[in-house]
C-alpha cells in the first residue's frame, strides 16, 4: 500500500515537474524560479506591431506568477518595449491584457504611469514622446511622461508654463492639455514629497484657472496614490555628467521649501486634507475625497455616501460625484455594480454620484460612447437628466466643433435627455427643466 502511495506521488511529481519544465522552456516565469529568457516568438512579434500576439506571450509569461511577482513580471515586459521605443505598442499590449484580466484593468493607470515615466529622458522630444501615448487606463502614460520631465529638469515655473502651452500637439488640444497640466500635478507633489499645499502653489502659477484646476486633480490624485506608497518614482538614469541629470529647485519658488510638513492622512478627520485646504482648492479636493474616505470605511459605499453628506453645504454634490469617480475604478467600469453603488446613500445627491461615474467611463478611453450607454440604462429622469449633462461637458473637452458635440448628443435616448447634454456641451444656454442643481 505504501509503496503504491510513494509511486503515485512520484508520478504526480514527474508530470508537474514536466509540465513545469515545459512551461519555462516556453518563456512561462514560475513561482520560485527565476525568469526564463524571452521567448524567440517575441522579436518578430515586436516586428510586425502585433500587439495581440505579444500580449499572449506576456500573459503565458508573467499569468502563473502571484501578486506581487506577477506584477513586476507584467512591468519589466512592458518597460522591455518602451526600452526600443516601442511605446504605443507597450500600451496596446496592456490594452490586449487588461480584456482579459480583471486585475490588468483594476492597475491599468499604474502600468500605463510607469510606461510613461519611463518613455521619455533627456535628449527626447517631450512633444513626440508625449503624443505616442494614449488615453487608455485613465491617461496614466500622458501623467507618466510629465513626472519624468520634472525629475530630469525640475519645476521652475517658466519650464512647468511653457510644457502645456506651447509644446506643438498639446497646445491646442484641449483634452491632451488636460492631461498634460493633469500630470504635473502629480510632478510636483513628488518633487515636493507629499507637501500638498507647496504643490498646489505651484498648480497656481500656471497662469488661468483652467489649467490650474486640472493640476489640482493631479496633485490630490497624487496625495493619495502616494499616501498608500503606491506612487510610481522616476529612476534618474545617470549619462556621463551626473550633474546635468537628475531634478533641480525651483528658483520661482524659492522660500516656499522651508513650509511645515503636511501629513499624508489624518485617521481622526475623514474629509482631511480638505478640510485644512484653502477654498480655491476646496472642488478639486472634494472631487477626489471617496479615494481617502474608503481608507477608513472600507468598501462599503453606503458608509462612503454617509461621511459626504458631513462635507460642507456647498461641496457635498462635489463629494458624491467623487464616490462615482472611485466606483468606476474599482469595478473596472462594470455598469450593473456602477449603477448599484450610485444607488446608495442620501437620494437627493445620487444624481452627482452618476456624474462621476459616467465622466469616468469617458475619461478612461476618451469615448463619448462608454459614458452614453450608461446614460442610456438608467431610469429616474432626474438622475438620467445630469447623466447626459455630463456626457455633453466631457464632450465639450474632446470636440472642438460644435457639430461633432451634437452628433454626440443625438444618441440620447429621447429628446429631453438630448437637451441636457446640449447644455452640457454649451450648445444652448438656456437649462432644460427638470435638470437638477446643487
Amino acid at each position: 500500500m505504501i509503496r503504491k502511495v510513494v509511486l503515485t506521488i512520484a508520478v504526480v511529481l514527474a508530470i508537474v515537474i514536466g509540465a513545469g519544465a515545459f512551461l519555462f522552456l516556453r518563456g512561462a516565469a514560475l513561482p520560485g524560479l527565476p525568469l526564463p529568457a524571452l521567448p524567440a516568438t517575441l522579436a518578430p512579434a515586436i516586428a510586425a506591431a502585433d500587439s495581440a500576439r505579444i500580449a499572449a506571450i506576456a500573459e503565458r509569461r508573467c499569468g502563473r506568477l502571484l501578486t506581487a511577482g506577477r506584477k513586476a513580471c507584467y512591468e519589466e515586459f512592458l518597460l522591455g518595449l518602451v526600452q526600443q521605443g516601442k511605446i504605443r505598442l507597450a500600451m496596446g499590449t496592456l490594452d490586449f491584457l487588461g480584456q482579459h484580466d480583471a486585475d490588468i484593468r483594476r492597475y491599468g493607470h499604474d502600468y500605463s504611469h510607469v510606461i510613461g515615466i519611463s518613455a521619455w529622458e533627456p535628449g527626447k522630444d517631450i512633444g513626440a514622446v508625449y503624443l505616442q501615448c494614449n488615453e487608455l487606463f485613465q491617461s496614466g502614460c500622458y501623467h507618466g511622461v510629465i513626472q519624468a520631465f520634472f525629475a530630469y529638469r525640475g519645476t521652475d515655473s517658466a519650464s512647468v508654463a511653457a510644457l502645456c502651452s506651447q509644446t506643438p500637439g498639446i497646445k491646442d488640444n484641449s483634452w491632451l492639455r488636460f492631461q498634460c497640466v493633469h500630470g504635473i500635478g502629480h510632478g510636483l507633489l513628488q518633487t515636493y514629497t507629499m507637501d500638498l499645499p507647496h504643490a498646489l502653489r505651484g498648480c497656481d502659477m500656471l497662469g488661468n484657472r483652467w489649467d490650474s484646476e486640472s493640476c489640482y486633480g493631479g496633485a490630490f490624485m497624487e496625495f493619495i496614490v502616494g499616501g498608500r506608497g503606491q506612487s510610481h518614482r522616476v529612476h534618474i538614469r545617470h549619462s556621463g555628467d551626473s550633474a546635468k541629470a537628475g531634478p533641480s529647485m525651483d528658483h520661482d519658488m524659492a522660500g516656499m521649501d522651508s513650509a511645515p510638513a503636511f501629513k499624508a492622512r489624518d485617521r481622526s478627520d475623514p474629509l482631511y486634507p480638505c478640510s485644512k485646504l484653502d477654498q480655491k482648492y476646496q472642488r478639486a479636493c472634494y472631487e477626489m475625497q471617496a479615494g481617502l474616505i474608503v481608507e477608513l470605511t472600507g468598501m462599503d459605499f453606503a458608509k462612503v455616501a454617509q461621511v459626504c453628506e458631513t462635507a460642507p453645504d456647498a461641496m457635498r454634490a462635489t463629494c458624491f460625484q467623487g464616490i462615482g469617480t472611485y466606483v468606476s475604478g474599482v469595478t473596472a467600469r462594470d455598469v450593473s455594480e456602477g449603477i448599484r453603488l450610485c444607488s446608495l446613500g442620501n437620494r437627493h445627491y445620487q444624481p452627482w454620484c452618476f456624474v462621476g461615474l459616467a465622466k469616468n467611463f469617458v475619461d478612461v478611453t476618451a469615448n463619448t460612447d462608454d459614458g452614453m450607454a450608461l446614460c442610456n440604462r438608467l431610469g429616474p429622469r432626474d438622475i438620467a437628466m445630469k447623466c447626459y449633462e455630463a456626457i455633453g461637458e466631457e464632450a465639450g473637452v474632446l470636440y472642438v466643433q460644435m457639430s461633432r458635440r451634437e452628433r454626440v448628443c443625438v444618441a440620447a435616448a429621447r429628446g429631453d435627455y438630448q437637451m441636457a447634454c446640449r447644455y452640457g456641451a454649451r450648445l444652448i444656454a438656456e437649462r432644460p427643466e427638470g435638470l437638477p442643481t446643487n
